[in-house]
């Protein structure tokens, strides 16, 4: 299968409320059609498959600027210009070629096969069931989907195990699962373009970057050397984005047959792979375009790394460093952040209101614990003073941290020797349950709050009740978990005082906003 010519890419017409088909490359980026949609049974699939299309389309049709840009996203391409486009890249995305196959490599030694679940993030070895009842569940693979999930592992995973190396924004952490951010737009072909950086943007990021330089060649069709020594600034817009950490091979099925993730698929299939480990290096972080990244303050300098997910918190938790620029090019900042490449671009273009479409994998050491695939929207006039959003999202942490922090004493007691004060606690972790059901419960409100242009509009106002009702929930939480042990004598004073330290910082919290 040719991801430049044949039929892979899964969507419905009529924003995914129509019939399910297998579009080209061509037909997504040529074609007039429908508002295409991508469908696949699983969300990070479909970010994946969103990203993999990204990629190709920003290595392939590199706008020169923003007037380029903006006419791609209201004019499909003309077959002269796709055809120009993918001129240098034809031997690139077929799954079996014979000396260069996508994201693979020819000749891997391996004492035995890998079953194709693997590739599949999050699958279950040993004790990790993440996503799946059982092991072996998935048997076979179709070429679609097998070449969405190589792209993935590559792009997105920890790494495969001991010997193998992660994800290109990974640096020296081998565990990182980085969190992608992107911009979504009206439909499919909308969303790609929202996401594809111009040239003047990706040089800024890649100084002394040449496009179609014999030094910017896929990692399978320019292979990295056996113990390659490589710095990050070498590394160009193509190789890195499509940079593949693993030497891997696909076993090509012999006769055709039916996907066991893919309804009403017959074609070409995969039950295995074979695996090698490789050892090579890389120095520095790579500056990824849909990622955003992370700095604090060590040794009198900024250390940047790139977001992952806490597998406890929600993604909003997170929103100020997706989307708000701190402490880039300033030497005292004692934090920073930094949004990914097509927020930042959206924001200078004058986007107004902004849909994100953000996902990404919680790991723990080796293992994939969770993952988190959420739209999370911005109301024009968030980004007319980049201190507000940040301010939100803090009254939201502040207000948990209070909750539970207050709980935590309830339930383990409080002792002041010096005061000699003694108090006997609950004994039983509430305040593990009270984190759960503050997220639970301030979602809608939270989502809410950030897409509500009446937000940033009326600002003083509306961010008191969004404080005032943030407040109330942690209140109704902490009664509810202590109502239970309130009949008891002994617990009523350790309960009390965790009120009243409780509704103190829940006061602070809405005085402050």
């Amino acid at each position: 299968m040719n991801l430049l010519e044949d039929p892979w890419i899964p969507v419905r017409a009529d924003l995914g409320t129509g019939a399910f088909q297998l579009l080209t490359y061509r037909e997504l980026l040529c074609d007039v059609g429908r508002d295409w949609q991508i469908s696949l049974p699983r969300d990070d699939l479909e970010l994946a498959c969103l990203q993999l299309l990204v990629c190709m389309t920003q290595v392939m049709f590199l706008p020169e600027d923003d007037a380029t840009l903006r006419k791609r996203m209201a004019e499909p391409l003309t077959a002269e210009g796709f055809d120009a486009g993918i001129a240098p890249c034809r031997g690139w995305f077929d799954l079996d070629h014979p000396t260069h196959p996508f994201m693979q490599t020819r000749g891997v030694r391996a004492e035995k096969p890998t079953a194709v679940q693997k590739l599949l993030i999050g699958l279950p070895e040993g004790n990790n069931h993440a996503f799946f009842n059982e092991v072996g569940e998935i048997g076979k693979l179709s070429a679609p989907l097998v070449a969405v999930v190589l792209f993935n592992q590559a792009s997105n995973a920890n790494s495969m195990g001991g010997g193998f190396k992660g994800n290109l924004r990974g640096g020296t952490n081998p565990y990182l699962t980085p969190v992608n951010i992107f911009v979504a737009g009206s439909g499919l072909r909308d969303t790609i373009w929202k996401n594809v950086l111009t040239e003047s943007r990706v040089r800024a990021n890649l100084p002394g970057w040449e496009r179609w330089s014999s030094n910017d060649l896929p990692t399978w069709v320019k292979p990295i050397a056996a113990n390659e020594a490589i710095d990050s600034t070498d590394i160009g817009l193509c190789r890195g984005l499509f940079w593949q950490p693993a030497k891997l091979e696909l076993t090509l099925e012999a006769k055709p047959d039916s996907c066991d993730l893919l309804d009403g698929f017959q074609g070409q299939v995969y039950r295995s792979f074979k695996k090698e480990q490789f050892k090579f290096s890389v120095t520095g972080l790579w500056p990824h375009p849909h990622g955003a990244k992370t700095a604090s303050r060590k040794d009198e300098k900024l250390v940047w790394k790139y977001s992952s997910f806490r597998a406890d918190t929600p993604a909003w938790t997170q929103l100020s460093e997706f989307v708000v620029s701190r402490g880039v090019g300033d030497p005292d900042a004692k934090e920073g952040s930094e949004p990914s490449g097509p927020v930042a671009q959206a924001e200078a273009m004058g986007s107004g209101r902004m849909h994100l479409w953000v996902g990404g994998y919680c790991a723990k050491q080796g293992s994939i614990v969770g993952r988190r695939h959420e739209m999370i929207s911005l109301a024009h006039g968030w980004e007319d003073d980049k201190e507000r959003l940040p301010k939100l999202v803090n009254i939201g942490k502040e207000a948990k941290k209070a909750l539970y922090g207050k709980l935590s004493i309830a339930s383990n007691g409080y002792e002041n020797k010096k005061k000699k004060i003694k108090l006997k606690g609950i004994g039983a972790a509430i305040h593990e349950t009270a984190e759960k059901l503050f997220y639970a419960r301030t979602e809608s409100l939270i989502h809410m709050t950030f897409s509500s242009e009446a937000t940033f509009r009326e600002w003083g106002e509306k961010r008191r009740d969004y404080a005032g009702q943030i407040a109330q929930h942690c209140r109704d939480i902490f009664e509810e978990l202590t109502l239970p042990y309130a009949m008891k004598p002994e617990l009523i004073p350790v309960i009390a005082w965790s009120r009243r330290g409780l509704n103190v910082d829940l006061k602070k919290l809405k005085e402050e906003s």
